[in-house]
Order: structure tokens, then C-alpha cells, then sequence
């Protein structure tokens, strides 16, 4: 199998990472980035994460995402720009159009229809059309606040409330969270950026309490969400970030999802720029009432960059062997750790399996199982089963191996297992003959008169 091929779009803290962690693995390789970074446009990726190239094909940071996720140059992109939806959209409809499969890092991508219904089915159309796969996902959300949650949720019998804590640094994410948390803003810088709606703090809340609320089966009637800033009281120094001391060193999100009046869904998520510094110990928790209950703790907290990092990495291959359309996590296998290559089954593009609406086949049907079969046929006939091959144009998109509807030439709508997409003719003629052509000359012969003819 050729291994899977990966485009990156955006080449930051995220972007980046994800590439380095790539590099590592057999199965898979980079065949372009795109960033607008001046520092990093024309340099090789190597280059830029200390990696040594070996007898790799060298990759040069280029500023056109035409030339990066051109159509046929990439199985999959991974988008690591924005964290909004209305941001990313442009993006993921350029890489999509091209017949690229998209993973993202942008927090409103793991359940868009909570901001942004609208865009989620006009993605979702646009990725069926052209047969690949969108997810964003990454650590939160995409696993931490929502889908180990409902996870959890399935050793229960009954579920009254879930509550969810994440205790978090922001040290690992690059200028772009900092600048939405606020970090390294006077207090009065903080709260004007709050009402004015220029800060966005922790992006998502929205988007677990949907995920969560759908797996469950419960109807939000109601969501809100607050903001109120982590002041530190000593200078604090990050990768990508500073607070001074009586500056904002992170933000303190709240969230409440309600059911018909009640609050089922608890949103708690204290995230900053190196929390270690004041004593503030990171950490995971969910507590799930209900029957019975359920309560988990990770101390520390799972690292956000890391996580975010392992979760594109891991979900790629689900992607690609998703059926095409928008997804979230809850329409994905679970996500599990890759350790040293891709295997060959994770490199199996399922677009090979895939028939789309008006697509002739071949179908498959049994009429008769060898025990419906009448008493009176003879005993070999009645040890198979009846069974129907049926051509025609299918009615819906489906997979090889579905239970589809086609309609044949003569009109007739007939069901069965589809087995193939435009099948080839496998009958022939058997061997050359060469006494046919004797004869064949024979004939004319003696039907037009002539040695000429």
C-alpha cells in the first residue's frame, strides 16, 4: 500500500507539532505545507523542527495553498489556522473541492451545527459531493470535556447530570490562543475585551455540551457561558505568552447546557499560562450522576499541546475510512494511539468502496436459502441457494457490501448487496480459432462468387 498523504495548513505551535510527530511514523508522509509566516516561507520543514531529513523528499514551506492541496497531491490536509468555523470554512471548502479529506484543529469544528448549523450542512453537502471526510477534533474539545464523558456514560444504565473540569496550562498553544485568552492584558483591557466580544476565551463549550447532549439523547433548550480572567500575582513567562504580575495570566470559563429547565450539562475549565507558578495543580474530571454514579480523575491535567497533537495524528486514518460528509468524534471509531507506522489498513482510502447515487452496479441477492428451497428439486439443487445477480443505477450513495436499491434498464426497483461499481464483463469467447477464418473466407465465397472476395 503507498503511504497516506498528508498536506499541512498553517505551520505554527499546532501545525507544526503535528508534522514533527508525523515525521516519526513509517505509513505516512508530508507532501506540503502552507504557512504565510515570512520567517517560515522557503524553508524546508526539516529545517524548521530540527529534523533530520535522511533520504526523505525535502518539503519547502510555501505561501500558496493552490499548489499544497491541489487536486490528487494530498489524501488528507490538516488545517491548524482559526478557531471559528466561519474562519475555517473558506479553507475547508477549497481542500474539499479539490477532493481532499480535512482534519482541523479549530475548536468550533467538532460539533459546528452548535454555532453555525447552516455552514455544518453546507460542509457536510459539500464533502458528500465530493466523496471525502471533515472532522475537527483535537484534546478540548474532541476527547477531554465531551467525548470521554459520553464514553464514560456507557457503563450506566441511567444518566441525570454530567459535569465536566478541566484544570488546565496554556504554556503549549501558540500566540493565537494567548491573544483569544487574553493572556498578558491589564484587567480593564480583559473586561472591555469581553464586552466587546474581541476575546473569546476558552472556544467550545457550545460544541461538548452538543456532543454530549446528542449522544445522550437530551434536547438543549438552553446554554450560557461565562468569562472572568485569572489575574497572576508574579510574572509569568511562557512559550508563546507573558503576564507581568496584576495582569491576566489565563481565564476562568463556565458553561451550563439545560434540559426542559434543568441543568444537565457543567461546564468548569480554569486555563493559564504556567499555573505551577501560584500553586494551581492541573488536572481532569468528570462526575456523571445517575445510575450508578461515575466519577473520574487525571492529575495532572492531559497535556493540551501533546493531546491536540495525538489526537490529529490518531484520528487521520478514521477520516479517510469515514464515509464522505462532515462528522464529529460521536460518528468515528475511537480514538487510539499509533505508535510506529500506519498500518495497512489504516491506509486504505475507503472512497475505493464507495458508489454514489446514479452509479451503475452490480447487486447481489439471495431468492431462496437451501432450506426454502421446494422438496421436489434435485438433491444438488437443494443443497445451494437461489440466488439473483441484478444490474442497474443505484438510488442512493452507498458502500460495497451495503443493502441498496437500483433501478435496472427496464425500470424494474430491485434490492440487494452491492458488490461493484461499474462492473466489467468477465465473459469471452474462448480460444482463438484459426479454421474460422478459412471457413470464413469459404462462405463469402461461395455467397458472392469470386477468388477477390
Amino acid at each position: 500500500m503507498d503511504n497516506i498523504r498528508v498536506a499541512v495548513w498553517g505551520f505554527g505551535a499546532m501545525g507544526g507539532g503535528i508534522a514533527k510527530v508525523l515525521l516519526e511514523k513509517k505509513g505516512v508522509e508530508i507532501t506540503g505545507v502552507c504557512d504565510i509566516h515570512p520567517a517560515r516561507v522557503g524553508k524546508s520543514i526539516f529545517e524548521l523542527l530540527g529534523v533530520e531529513r535522511g533520504e526523505r523528499r525535502d518539503v519547502v514551506v510555501c505561501d500558496d495553498i493552490n499548489r499544497v492541496a491541489a487536486r490528487g497531491a494530498a489524501d488528507i490536509c490538516v488545517i491548524a489556522t482559526d478557531s471559528f468555523t466561519k474562519k475555517v470554512f473558506p479553507k475547508i471548502k477549497l481542500v474539499v473541492e479539490n477532493g481532499i479529506n480535512v482534519i482541523c484543529t479549530a475548536e468550533e469544528m467538532s460539533y459546528p451545527k452548535a454555532n453555525q448549523p447552516e455552514l455544518a450542512e453546507e460542509m457536510d453537502k459539500l464533502a458528500k459531493a465530493n466523496g471525502v471526510s471533515i472532522l475537527g477534533t483535537g484534546i478540548n474539545p474532541g476527547l477531554m470535556m465531551d467525548l470521554l464523558a459520553v464514553c464514560l456514560s456507557g457503563c450506566m444504565t441511567d444518566v441525570q447530570s454530567v459535569q465536566c473540569r478541566r484544570v488546565n496550562s496554556l504554556s503549549p498553544f501558540g500566540p493565537v490562543v494567548m491573544e483569544e485568552q487574553g493572556v498578558g492584558l491589564s484587567i480593564k483591557a480583559f473586561e472591555q475585551g469581553v464586552e466587546d466580544g474581541s476575546l473569546a476565551g476558552h472556544v467550545g463549550f457550545a460544541e461538548s455540551v452538543g456532543m454530549i447532549a446528542e449522544a445522550l439523547g437530551w434536547k438543549v433548550d438552553k446554554f450560557e457561558q461565562q468569562m472572568k480572567p485569572i489575574v497572576t500575582t508574579v510574572d509569568r513567562k511562557s512559550p508563546y505568552g507573558f503576564a507581568k504580575a496584576g495582569d491576566v495570566a489565563g481565564v476562568n470559563m463556565t458553561g451550563q447546557g439545560y434540559v426542559n429547565g434543568e441543568l444537565k450539562i457543567d461546564m468548569i475549565h480554569p486555563q493559564q499560562i504556567e499555573p505551577e507558578m501560584e500553586g494551581t495543580h492541573t488536572g481532569d474530571y468528570i462526575v456523571l450522576k445517575g445510575t450508578p454514579n461515575v466519577s473520574m480523575a487525571i492529575n495532572p491535567e492531559v497535556d493540551g499541546g501533546i493531546g491536540t497533537i495525538a489526537m490529529m495524528v490518531n484520528m487521520i486514518p478514521h477520516v479517510i475510512n469515514a464515509r464522505p460528509g462532515l462528522k464529529t468524534m460521536l460518528d468515528l471509531p475511537v480514538p487510539r494511539a499509533i505508535r510506529n507506522q500506519y498500518m495497512p489498513e489504516d491506509r486504505k482510502d475507503r472512497r475505493e468502496k464507495m458508489a454514489k447515487k446514479g452509479d451503475w452496479v452490480l447487486t447481489h441477492n439471495i431468492i431462496l436459502t437451501p432450506q426454502q428451497r421446494a422438496p421436489q428439486v434435485p438433491e444438488d439443487t437443494h443443497g445451494v441457494p437461489l440466488e439473483m445477480w441484478v444490474k442497474g443505477h443505484l438510488t442512493a450513495d452507498a458502500e460495497i457490501g451495503d443493502e441498496v436499491e437500483i433501478i435496472t434498464r427496464t425500470g424494474r426497483h430491485v434490492r440487494g448487496k452491492l458488490l461493484e461499481v461499474n462492473p466489467r464483463y468477465t465473459h469471452d469467447y474462448g480460444e482463438f480459432v484459426p479454421e474460422l477464418l478459412e471457413i470464413g473466407d469459404t462462405v463469402r465465397g461461395i455467397l458472392f462468387g469470386g477468388d477477390d472476395k
